[in-house]
Formats: C-alpha cells, structure tokens, sequence
C-alpha cells in the first residue's frame, strides 16, 4: 500500500509540475510565477520528505532489564524559575522508579527549601555553587546552563559512581517503570544512549498548550521511528538515558543551547549508537501562553540552525548520505514557515497594489492540483498510522496551524539571529503553574496588517477591480491575524494538575 500511494502521489506531483510549468503566465509575470514555484517547491519537498522516510521506520524489540546496573535518576533545578511545588511533584516519581537507582537533585541556587524537599522524599542534593571551576562563562561548565549543571555534577561524581544515567526536565514526571523499559537496550555494548518521546500532561490548559502538543505529534512517531530505522534518533533534552562511558567519550553534555542535538551528532562521530522507544514513558508541561511559547521557538530554531549550518557540518563527515539528508530536512522542517509564510504576503499585497494576478488557474492546472493536494491529504493520514496514540492525537492539527503562522516573525528573527552570530545569554524556559497575565508578545503581527491593509488601500485607489482570489487571500491574512491578537487581550490558563 505504502508503494502504491507512493507512485500516485509522486504521479500527481508530476503532473501538477508539468502543467505548471507550461502556463502561459510565466510569459507575463515571470518574477511573480517564480516565487510561487519556490513557495511550491518547500511545501512539496517537506512533504515528500516526511512521506519517503516511512519506509525506514523501526520499532525495537523490548528487552527486559536485568539487575545490577549502578543507574542515577537526576532532574536539575533553577530557583525563581521553576516552581518548587512542580520539582517536589517530579523528585517524588524519580524516586518511586522501580528499578534500585539513586535520585539526584542538581541545585542551580543550592536553596534550603530543595535541601529539605530532597530529604523528605529520599533523594540527594547536589549543587555547583560553590564550585568556581564548575561554573564558567563559556564551555561545558557553563554558568547557569542546564548543560553545565550536568556536567558538574557528571566530573564530580556521576562518571565514577554510576554505569547509566536517566536525565529528566524539573517538570517530566516519568511513569513507574520507566526505567525497566529501558535500561535492557544497554546489554548491547553498542548502544550509548536511549530516547523516548516528548509528551505532554497539560494539553488542555490552553489552546497553545494544545497546539505545541498538536506539533510534536508527526516528529515523536513517524520521523523518530524513522531516524531510529535509519540509524540516527535524536536525543531530546527533556528526559533521555545514557550510558556513561559513551557520554563520557563525547566529554560529557554539549555545551550549546541545543546540547540534545548536538550530543546526538557527538555520539554517532565517536561510533556509539541510540535507541529510540516509541512509548509515552514521562510527561511534562508544554507552554500555555504566548510569551512562553514564542521565545521557546525563537530559541529553539536559533539553536537548532546554528548546529545545521555552522557545526554539523564539520561534526557530521562520517554520518551515511541517507542521515544528512535526513539531518537536512530536520532543518528545513524547523524554518520552512518561517520564510514562506512572509514571502506569500508579501507576494499578496503585491499583487494588491498591482491590481492583478497571474491567470494559473486553468482547467488543468485546478484539477491535477486538486488531486495532488488529495494525495498529500492521504498522505498525512496514512502518517497518523503511526502516531504514539491514533485516538487522542489524530485529525486535523488546526491549532498548531494557528501557531506556526503566530510563530513566523519570532522563527525569522532567530534566522537572522543565526546568519548574524549574534550571541544570547542561556535561558530556561519559565514552567507556568499559575494563570497568565495579558502579554503583547504577537506586536510584529500588526506590521502584517499594516503592509497588507495599506497595499489594499492603494489597489483600490488606483485601479477599477482587484482580482477576487487576490481579495479573498488578504482578507483571510487579515482575520486570522486580529483573531490571534484578539487572544492577547484577555487570556488565562488552569494550574497544571497531574
């Protein structure tokens, strides 16, 4: 079935491409059509992306864990950041794994509240406080960075005392036997590290928690069974599992704001594979305001982009062609909206103050872009298959829609950021536990209406008629921008609850 749908769909791209091309509007508004083919261009290449690494897909066979491991369960903790009460609810799990662990703590603020919190639920503190040499501007000891908590604790104490450690976010709270299913994977010497997928307990606090929840889905099923198939799972920084010696050859966590990335690309250079779990094991908070959720994006995509262009290159030589292809449009993937999305408005105000448009929509042209656009329809489904739970996280993705088009300006800016160099200090990102306060973050969308209300203005004063596809494309710019920031005038979310 995956082959068939294959050829129809590769079929139909074909033919919607041949059609295209042979438009006689490429004769009267070539820069127009150009752009248009670009746009075209990243839409189908991300999905024929997405589509081709099905095929690679793996699930591992579960291997029951077997006594004796030395393993460390460890969370870290920045104070005034992260609410005490959400580390206390996370410590608690940690502890209660069923598998015989020590649970650490790693205090960023060597706080007496954590001191005490640690030893009422069993586990130990640990804090670099007073460490001058584990606290450092740059590197892998890097101040006030999660990647240099880690590491402090690691050189102390954690490489001599433990063979496995299981790394969780303050806010993850791991289910029971988390551990049982997955320390088996390290019986073979090969395997470095595991990974399981990032999920979320506070989906309904928000419709942005949701839609962050709704982004996640396609990437914790499909691409990172696929990359497991392909060799290459990524490791995710909010909870993963490492044998020590491997992460000990690779010098321990990276010291960059997306160590998890670039952890992943250390490991496959030094020779030590990954594993990747396709089961909800841990579930954390997803950003439930706009504040929270944009900056995360835009440091997200900034971190994500300096290591694709600046330093996988260098670090990924040894990785197989299939690999970089699939490191490439992990990518693309993360910007691809971000420069689409403002380059088809540009494109419609445009045509606005031009008063025309480029006459594609022939009969050819409508149908077999009809038919592509069902296949890739088909498609998507064919892809929620594979979700880690089809019932809850099937249909359509509306809200994570509205949140790529909300995220643009801040994915552009972090794309500039990254062709500058521009540096920025680390930061966490704020765990809400509480209802949020109106914010004014969305601001960047009132230059949309501005270019695009102020292009309608002068297509209306110069010319006699705009095209009504033109029309109906602004108006809908329009509306879904004010709805977005309609929601920061007034906006509140529910505490997290387990």
């Amino acid at each position: 079935m995956y082959w068939i749908l294959t050829v129809l769909g590769c079929g139909a791209i074909a033919l919607f491409l041949f059609s295209w091309f042979q438009l006689q509007a490429w004769g009267s508004h070539p820069f127009v059509m150009v752009v248009l083919s670009a746009i075209f261009s990243v839409f189908l290449l991300n999905n024929l992306g997405r589509w081709w690494i099905l095929s690679s897909m793996k699930r591992p066979r579960a291997i029951p864990a077997r006594p004796g491991w030395k393993v460390a369960a460890v969370t870290t903790f920045v104070p005034g950041i992260e609410p005490l009460e959400l580390l206390e609810h996370s410590v608690k799990a940690l502890v209660a794994l069923d598998y015989p662990h020590d649970t650490w703590v790693l205090d960023e603020g060597n706080d007496d509240r954590v001191k005490q919190l640690c030893a009422a639920a069993g586990a130990i503190h640990f804090s670099r406080k007073h460490y001058p040499h584990y606290q450092t501007e740059v590197g892998i000891f890097r101040k006030a960075s999660k990647h240099g908590n880690y590491n402090a604790w690691l050189h102390e104490l954690g490489f001599e005392r433990y063979e496995i450690m299981a790394a969780f976010d303050p806010d993850h709270v791991p289910d029971r036997d988390f551990l049982s299913k997955v320390l088996g994977y390290f019986d073979d010497p090969r395997i470095g590290y595991v990974q399981a997928p990032q999920a979320y307990f506070n989906q309904q606090a928000s419709f942005i928690a949701r839609g962050a929840a709704e982004e996640t889905y396609d990437f914790y099923s499909s691409v990172q069974m696929s990359s497991y198939g392909m060799g290459f799972p990524l490791i995710i920084g909010c909870h993963n599992t490492h044998r020590l010696q491997a992460l000990a050859e690779c010098g321990g966590f990276a010291a960059h704001d997306a160590d998890d990335l670039l952890l992943t690309l250390f490991y496959h250079k030094s020779g030590w594979q990954g594993v990747y779990v396709p089961d909800v094991l841990a579930r954390g908070l997803a950003p439930v305001d706009w504040p929270t959720y944009l900056n995360q994006q835009r440091r997200w995509t900034r971190s994500v982009l300096d290591i694709k262009l600046r330093i996988a290159p260098l670090v990924a030589r040894n990785l197989s062609p299939t690999t970089k292809v699939l490191n490439m449009l992990h990518g693309l993937n993360y910007v691809h909206r971000s420069i689409v999305l403002p380059i088809a408005m540009i494109l419609v105000a445009l045509m606005l103050m031009l008063g025309t448009m480029p006459d594609v929509a022939t009969v050819e042209t409508m149908v077999r872009g009809g038919f592509t656009l069902i296949m890739l329809h088909i498609w998507g489904r064919c892809r929620q298959l594979f979700y880690l739970n089809q019932k809850l996280e099937g249909g359509v993705h509306w809200r994570a829609r509205l949140l790529q088009f909300a995220k643009w300006p801040y994915q552009l800016a972090a794309v500039a950021d990254v062709l500058v160099n521009r540096q920025f200090s680390y930061l966490t990102t704020p765990k809400t536990t509480g209802p949020s306060r109106p914010s004014f973050v969305l601001w960047p969308h009132l230059i949309t209406l501005g270019v695009v209300g102020l292009a309608w203005g002068i297509g209306l004063a110069i010319h006699e008629t705009i095209p009504v596809t033109v029309q109906l494309c602004a108006g809908a710019i329009v509306v879904v921008t004010m709805g977005l920031l309609v929601t920061e005038l007034k906006w509140s979310v529910r505490p997290f609850a387990k």
